[in-house]
Order: C-alpha cells, then structure tokens, then sequence
C-alpha cells in the first residue's frame, strides 16, 4: 500500500514527501486511512435511506401584526 502524509490538525493529505514527514504536525498514514471512501463495500455505496426525506407537510408560520409591518418596511422600495 502507498503511504500518505496528514496534517494534525486541518486533515489535508498529502503524497510522501521525506521533507513534510519530518514536520511536527504531520503524520504518516496508510492509503486506507487517508482515503476511507475508496475502500467502502460496495453494499454501502448503494445504500439508499429508510426514511423519507420529502417536505411536502410544512406550515406557513403565523405571521403577527409586529412582523407584517416589518415585512412591509423591509420590502418596501426606497428612493435614493
């Protein structure tokens, strides 16, 4: 397997280089590690979700008489 650099802290990854991987906040890591999507089984790359995610059902929020004047002074037009 290839070997990857990783920063600590902001995860990036980068290829091996001799230079970076004497850096403190670098570390070594197998390609497994920094490339977890690519060795998914393919059971979970298809996976759809169980649960439906329409929003067919949602309410209009009650719109008080503090918030339509608001409303009013927000959208209205100003001439410069």
């Amino acid at each position: 397997m290839k070997t990857y650099l990783r920063h600590k802290s902001k995860g990036t990854v980068y290829e091996y280089n001799p230079f970076l991987a004497d850096h403190p906040n670098i570390e070594q890591v197998t390609e497994e590690q920094a490339f977890p999507e690519r060795f998914e089984p393919k059971v979970a790359k298809g996976r759809k979700p169980k649960v439906s995610l329409t929003t067919t059902d949602i309410p209009e929020p009650p719109i008080s008489d503090e918030m339509a004047e608001l409303n009013d002074e927000l959208t209205r037009k100003t001439q410069v």
